[in-house]
């Protein structure tokens, strides 16, 4: 029997499509929840995970994208709120940089937390973004995956 390769599956979430470097073992969204799709690549509950969100602006004050460029280049003259840039700072960005990834199509926003997740967020919209949140992958795979974003 010839081997068949698998060609990576493309996944289109909130109007972006992206192709993932892996089969996953698991693809979920939740009933009712078009807003959250999560992919599992282990059967261990709660770990190795890609997860795609639709999340409403983080800051009213300010659009998205200029809210995530103030964390990663902290400014004096912004019009984003600094409490929310403080406490968003705090929580993703203090003890790992935090990086801006840009791109022709959506630009990113890549953050590490403590327990070692990493998450990328991609504006949409000055009221809509895109957050991928992940455990499994490396900070260069998720880098790959935003990078060919169509």
């Amino acid at each position: 029997m010839p081997y068949i390769n698998n060609p990576a599956p493309t996944v289109r979430f909130a109007g972006v499509s992206f192709s993932l470097p892996t089969q996953p073992k698991l693809i979920a969204m939740p009933s009712g929840r078009g807003d959250f799709l999560v992919f599992k690549y282990s059967n261990q509950s709660g770990r190795d995970y890609l997860a795609f969100s639709q999340e409403a602006a983080i800051d009213e004050s300010c659009s998205s994208a200029e809210f995530f460029h103030t964390v990663v280049n902290p400014v004096a003259n912004t019009l984003c709120n600094s409490h929310a840039v403080t406490v968003f700072t705090q929580q993703f960005a203090d003890q790992y940089p935090a990086e801006f990834w840009p791109s022709a199509k959506h630009n990113a926003y890549y953050f590490q937390s403590n327990d070692q997740r990493r998450f990328v967020f991609i504006p949409l919209a000055a009221d809509q973004l895109l957050k991928i949140d992940s455990d499994f992958f490396s900070r260069q795979q998720l880098r790959d995956l935003v990078a060919n974003v169509d």
